[in-house]
């Protein structure tokens, strides 16, 4: 029976270092398949065709050859990549196309797709069509990642473009989305991530008043469920530098020494609380 036991763990454990293998080589062959296309991400204007084309079959035919590995994903999405670097921006649309069929499962892997659409009308200076696959990713994949930051990075291009009247309504806009979404899901991670994105609008707009008051509602709502420290270390920090009080600013900080001793902002706190 010992023996019979042993048998199975030698064999388990050879099977094991035997997908490690596997997997290591499959990492060095997408090396070399990284290592062909470098030259066009280097210099994709002086890159003749025959490269482009060269880097682009060699990452098609590790897909083919691992489908089911992770790095293939990431194979698909330098393709879309080599095509936008060399301003091939149809074939790239066509490409992150394809992604969507073949991805279609996969919500966090599709809203990265449509987001690098969105990129590809930007760089060629179509605001209007890469604000359509923007909006796309907030109405079909709301809690993924990129569908959660998606309303402030629209908000942030008007402001990075001088237009202060579509960015307040973009936050605006942004503000009732992530309301919506904390109602809609209360309990979940996306709520709590709303609550922040909330506030980090009502700060971009300089509105310091209703960025602490979303920060207190986080506070309430969650204190006792996750640590609270760096919250209350922002509210404290926009007492003191936005609203000028240091009355409010101290209270705060009291508490996070007195409810987070052992927090990695206790100290900065209670250094502050020291000052007269």
């Amino acid at each position: 029976m010992k023996k019979i036991c042993l048998t199975i763990i030698l064999v388990g454990l050879f099977l094991l270092a035997g997908c490690a293998n596997d997997q290591y080589s499959v990492e060095q062959q997408y090396w070399y398949t990284k290592k062909s296309a470098e030259k066009v991400f280097k210099n994709p204007a002086g890159s003749p065709p025959a490269e482009m084309e060269k880097a682009v079959a060699g990452f098609k035919k590790f897909i083919n050859r691992y489908p089911k590995n992770i790095l293939a994903l990431d194979a698909d999405f330098k393709i879309a990549s080599l095509y936008l670097v060399k301003q091939e921006f149809e074939k790239a649309r066509q490409h992150l196309d394809s992604m969507m069929g073949r991805y279609n499962n996969n919500p966090e892997i599709n809203s990265q797709v449509l987001f690098m659409k969105g990129s590809s009308y930007q760089m060629e200076n179509k605001w209007p069509s890469a604000l359509e696959q923007y909006k796309k990713i907030i109405a079909d994949f709301p809690l993924t990642k990129r569908g959660l930051e998606t309303p402030i990075f629209i908000a942030q291009y008007y402001k990075n473009k001088f237009e202060p009247e579509k960015m307040r309504a973009a936050f605006d806009e942004a503000i009732a989305h992530y309301t919506g979404l904390a109602a809609k899901y209360p309990d979940s991670v996306a709520a709590f991530k709303s609550y922040t994105f909330i506030s980090s609008c009502y700060s971009a707009m300089k509105n310091w008043p209703q960025a602490v008051k979303t920060l207190d509602a986080m506070v309430e709502k969650y204190t006792g469920k996750l640590k609270m420290d760096a919250v209350l270390m922002d509210i404290a920090l926009i007492y003191k530098r936005e609203l000028k009080d240091d009355v409010k600013a101290k209270e705060v900080l009291g508490r996070l020494i007195k409810e987070y001793p052992k927090s990695k902002f206790a100290s900065a706190a209670k250094s502050f609380l020291e000052k007269p």
